[in-house]
């Protein structure tokens, strides 16, 4: 009697599903990228402030923002598996896809347009990139990615495929400490997108890259290596130093061995503190120091990792 019961149910909710035009789990699994995939966050920097301070204004801004996203998610193939407030969630099966979509926004957002009330607040005022573009201009979309193997859950009823797992909580992290105008690379992403021979067929042929070090990310029990990437175009952004919990005693982040001490104990410090470049008193506001990493070069020499000249700068 319950198999048949349950056979009856199972058969009318197929039906139901068919009328509906409904997907099963199966469909849904076929449309959606799956096994070694990217993973995306994006948010817009500054926005409770904008929604409090402009909401009419933003409320136009934030459509113009999600026209933009979905444009360029659409163009290089990307899945969106879900968005809240204005932060999207997107997977793609090919990185490159990802970064060449992340650069595509980057660039059509200098461009949007933007309510002049949104061009006229602190972030959004119009700067000249120095070559007959922009460098900034509207909103600033801070961007995270990470390459790892999540799980895919289908879900009929919403017709969506959503991803769990620590491969998304590392995104989501990444994610978290990128800044307005910049995209952040796990190591793992990186190292996909990385050509030896660095010739004309690299992804990243047409990006600025620093290497930001090692950072620790909340929840996450390892450091993390990460990168930022931005088009070559907009090399001149500088972007605040990455906030990392430090050492009480040497002031180092939490995973130095260097220190004697244990670096857990007491009070957990804030932050490496601002920078100034080589020969200028003026705060570098985009290079993170290398905290007690042997092989990282002395104060104003420039890092050769895998034979790709990175611009950073450090004191120690």
């Amino acid at each position: 009697g319950g198999l048949l019961l349950s056979a009856l149910v199972g058969v009318w909710l197929w039906r139901r599903m068919k009328r509906a035009g409904l997907l099963s789990e199966e469909q849904l699994l076929a449309l959606a990228p799956q096994g070694l995939v990217t993973m995306l966050f994006t948010d817009i920097q500054d926005s409770i402030q904008l929604w409090e301070q402009l909401p009419e204004d933003m409320a136009l801004a934030s459509d113009v923002h999600k026209e933009v996203m979905r444009a360029a998610i659409g163009q290089f193939r990307g899945y969106e598996v879900s968005t809240s407030g204005d932060s999207f969630f997107v997977v793609f099966q090919d990185p490159k896809d990802a970064l060449d979509m992340c650069f595509q926004v980057q660039r059509t957002m200098l461009e949007a347009p933007w309510p002049i009330r949104i061009l006229q607040y602190e972030g959004g005022v119009p700067e000249d990139s120095g070559d007959g573009g922009w460098l900034w201009r509207g909103l600033r979309i801070r961007m995270g990615m990470h390459l790892g193997k999540p799980k895919p859950e289908p879900s009929v009823a919403n017709q969506k495929v959503d991803y769990f797992g620590p491969p998304v909580n590392l995104a989501a992290r990444v994610s978290g400490k990128a800044a307005g105008g910049q995209v952040l690379l796990s190591e793992e992403l990186y190292d996909k997108l990385y050509l030896p021979n660095w010739d004309s067929c690299s992804p990243l042929k047409d990006a600025h890259v620093v290497d930001l070090g090692m950072h620790t990310l909340k929840g996450i029990e390892k450091p993390q290596q990460l990168y930022s990437v931005i088009p070559t175009e907009l090399k001149r952004r500088t972007f605040p130093v990455i906030q990392d919990v430090v050492c009480q005693y040497c002031k180092g982040p939490m995973w130095c061995q260097r220190c004697d001490k244990d670096p857990t104990e007491g009070q957990q410090l804030p932050v490496h503190r601002t920078l100034a470049r080589p020969g200028s008193s003026r705060p570098s506001s985009r290079i993170t120091p290398a905290y007690h990493r042997p092989s990282s070069p002395r104060h104003g020499e420039v890092a050769v990792t895998r034979g790709i000249r990175l611009s950073r700068t450090f004191t120690q």
